[in-house]
């Protein structure tokens, strides 16, 4: 009788071996299911970051003009009336108002006694305020729509700590002044009248050393609905968040790559919530959102149009409209956000 000869090493294949067959193909099995799941879900992070940038784009549309052309300009200061729609531009004690379409529409200052102008915001009813200086000391001064004076606001009550105060930066939210003066590092929040009603020395509030003032200094400011109020901080590479109860928070590294800060000036706030920062360095608009998440970013350094050079100052409208100032005789760029 003829053996089947069996391959060397080769054993009867019996009920256990069959089992370990089966728990070792469910086993593998269950490998493949977690690796599809860890594929998917290191995929869908960048793309979700991805359609989160692309569901922000900042198109540039014009620089602002009048009939002459675009309006040259350095480092101005630019302030929206979302009331009315028009855009202030405050420029070697010169105040221009934009329609918005781009276009001047009216200009004041350099023919009116109105001290040195530092500062310009514009209040619910289309008064023109004016944080100037006269003889050394800061006032607001309230025009009318042409710019011609109607009444003086002093700072009243102001308390021991604060009686130096020189203020060179002035926003106007739900009838309260909000001022700062970025060297000293210090925001006073006074009613329409010019009573004292908060203050804030920030150089502890955000873990500084006294022998940092005059060293490190305020860039933007910003602030939204909530009372919340936005402050750059370049020489940290940060933005801070101020809330009316005083608590602080902060975002920001910096570094040349997405998201990092090289010089971080201006800020304001969009519709959605998002925060965009002025790099001036970058020559570019970062966009972070509520969470303090980078976004996207549009503008780059150049000449060309819808290029920046070295910009500061930004402001936005009710239609997200993004107005940005600039360096070498650039005037006010100005991006509508999510154009197509």
């Amino acid at each position: 009788m003829t053996k089947e000869r069996k391959p060397y090493g080769a054993k009867d294949r019996g009920v256990g071996t069959k089992l370990a067959d089966v728990l070792f193909a469910m086993k593998n099995a269950l490998r493949l299911k977690l690796f599809l799941v860890v594929l998917a879900v290191v995929v869908a992070g960048p793309i979700s970051a991805q359609a989160a940038s692309q569901s922000v784009r900042g198109g540039f549309l014009y620089t602002l003009a009048n009939f002459t052309g675009p309006i040259r300009s350095n480092f101005s200061r630019v302030v929206t009336d979302r009331a009315n729609n028009e855009v202030y531009v405050l420029y070697q004690n010169d105040i221009r108002v934009f329609n918005d379409s781009g276009m001047e529409i009216y200009r004041f200052g350099d023919d009116l006694d109105l001290g040195q102008i530092v500062d310009v915001a514009v209040d619910r009813e289309g008064d023109i305020l004016l944080l100037t200086y006269r003889d050394a000391r800061s006032v607001i001064i309230r025009c009318n729509y042409r710019g011609e004076p109607k009444s003086t606001i002093d700072f009243k009550g102001l308390p021991a700590e604060f009686s130096d105060f020189r203020p060179n930066r002035l926003i106007y939210r739900q009838s309260s002044f909000y001022l700062v003066s970025p060297l000293e590092m210090k925001l006073v929040i006074a009613d329409s009248e010019g009573n004292f009603r908060n203050g804030y020395d920030l150089i502890p509030l955000f873990d500084l050393e006294e022998k940092d003032r005059g060293n490190v200094e305020i860039s933007g400011v910003f602030v939204d609905g909530d009372g919340k109020v936005a402050l750059t901080v370049p020489a940290l590479f940060r933005v801070y968040i101020l809330s009316p109860d005083g608590a602080v928070t902060w975002f920001g590294k910096p570094g040349g790559g997405p998201g990092r800060f090289n010089v971080a000036a201006g800020i304001v706030r969009d519709s959605k919530g998002n925060y965009l920062v002025v790099d001036r360095l970058k020559g570019a608009v970062l966009v972070f959102d509520k969470s303090f998440n980078f976004l996207t970013q549009f503008g780059v350094r150049g000449y060309r149009p819808g290029e920046l050079i070295y910009p500061n100052d930004v402001a936005i409208d009710n239609a997200d409209k993004i107005y940005v100032t600039q360096m070498g005789g650039r005037g006010v760029s100005v991006y509508a956000l999510n154009s197509p």
